[in-house]
């Protein structure tokens, strides 16, 4: 239902955008209608044929690349549509000027976004205090990324090698993976070893598993090779340094418990968190929570006594604004906790825009991010 309303926006849109440029006389222009109008539907028709044809599923360039130009040319065509009405019911030509040149600043926020953005890692600083931090923890800094998506980046290992070197800069004290190193396969983490390999801390490196871990968006021939990619991927978790925490929890400090689940997410999603199974695994104090999820902390981790969970998952939708104190993406519509920092009563959640991307192949205003915290005890104690 929602597609089919999708589509009708898309037709409405770019007919009222086509009969917008034909309505200036001037041949170049009709061209470019014509020439926009058979991209976009060569682009839906390949998306299609791509979908469709099972062996192009794991060809993420390409899949991704098509789906890149559809937005680009889709996407200040929507923009379009409420400045087209304007100028085709009351033939306001300001409207229709306005019109084109939000289009146009779209297109290229798009492009920006496809060639730039994508690569332009942020990192991103959080300070909190808690009264009941240990001591031997105060002051202690933890680095965090999520969303990876290792096979949307088809090689360029010299573009994800900037982001390692920002991540080794900061000296942090623990690394922190909150889920989705893959695409779908483990077979595309394979080459990427030695990199990952070389994210170094000073205590430890700790993961967990998103939700396109588990190899569920693709057709296997047999469940016993679905079972084989999962426990291959936790394998290569381990051989770059990484220790998965698969509904576990471990104490790093005296009063310092460290929780990982599994992927728990609403009813679409796979639900093999075992939060309660975890929390058994602990003792008295502080308790940070790696989640994939955010909608988890809703869910079940506001009735625990967790005090701060990270998650991820969202990516920010990879499209939105945090500028000028707007902050905003469509994926709010869907998860209201989508990205930054979060507080319901002592208890605190942060989700992470992402490392990687996926489907659309760049970022636009949603940068990647590596989020480093510190946390502290309180000076009253």
């Amino acid at each position: 239902m929602l597609f089919l309303l999708f589509l009708l926006l898309l037709i409405v849109s770019e007919w009222i955008f086509l009969l917008s440029i034909w309505s200036i006389p001037n041949t170049n222009l009709a061209s470019f209608g014509f020439l926009h109008l058979g991209a976009i539907l060569g682009s839906i028709g390949l998306f299609i044929w791509g979908f469709r044809n099972v062996k192009m599923r794991s060809n993420y360039r390409l899949g991704f690349s098509i789906f890149g130009l559809f937005v680009a040319l889709a996407l200040p065509a929507i923009i379009y549509l409420i400045p087209g009405l304007f100028f085709l019911s009351f033939g306001a030509e300001l409207a229709r000027n306005i019109g084109f040149s939000l289009a146009g600043l779209h297109f290229i926020a798009i492009l920006y976004g496809i060639f730039f953005g994508r690569w332009n890692w942020k990192v991103r600083t959080v300070d909190l205090s808690f009264d009941h931090l240990p001591e031997a923890m105060d002051g202690v800094k933890i680095l965090q990324i999520s969303d990876v998506h290792i096979g949307s980046f088809y090689g360029q290992t010299h573009k994800v090698q900037k982001a390692i070197d920002l991540i080794n800069s900061r000296n942090a004290d623990y690394f922190l993976f909150t889920g989705d190193l893959v695409n779908n396969k483990a077979d595309e983490f394979k080459g990427w070893e030695a990199l990952f390999s070389q994210i170094e801390v000073k205590k430890g490196k700790y993961s967990i598993l998103g939700n396109h871990d588990y190899g569920d968006y693709i057709s296997w021939d047999y469940d016993h090779e679905k079972t084989a990619n999962l426990q291959e991927l936790i394998r290569l978790h381990e051989n770059v340094g990484w220790t998965p925490l698969l509904n576990k929890a471990v104490e790093l400090k005296k009063g310092f418990w460290l929780l990982g689940v599994e992927n728990w997410g609403r009813s679409m999603f796979r639900q093999s968190g075992k939060l309660e199974e975890t929390l058994d695994q602990t003792g008295e104090g502080f308790k940070l929570l790696m989640s994939h999820d955010p909608s988890h902390f809703d869910a079940q981790v506001i009735h625990t006594d967790i005090d701060l969970t990270l998650s991820g998952h969202t990516h920010g939708m990879q499209f939105g604004i945090e500028r000028f104190g707007i902050r905003w993406s469509p994926v709010s519509f869907v998860y209201p906790k989508w990205a930054g920092l979060y507080q319901v009563g002592k208890q605190f959640l942060y989700v992470n825009r992402g490392f990687g991307y996926i489907g659309f192949p760049g970022r636009v205003g949603i940068y990647p991010e590596i989020t480093e915290f510190t946390l502290r005890r309180s000076k009253a104690h």
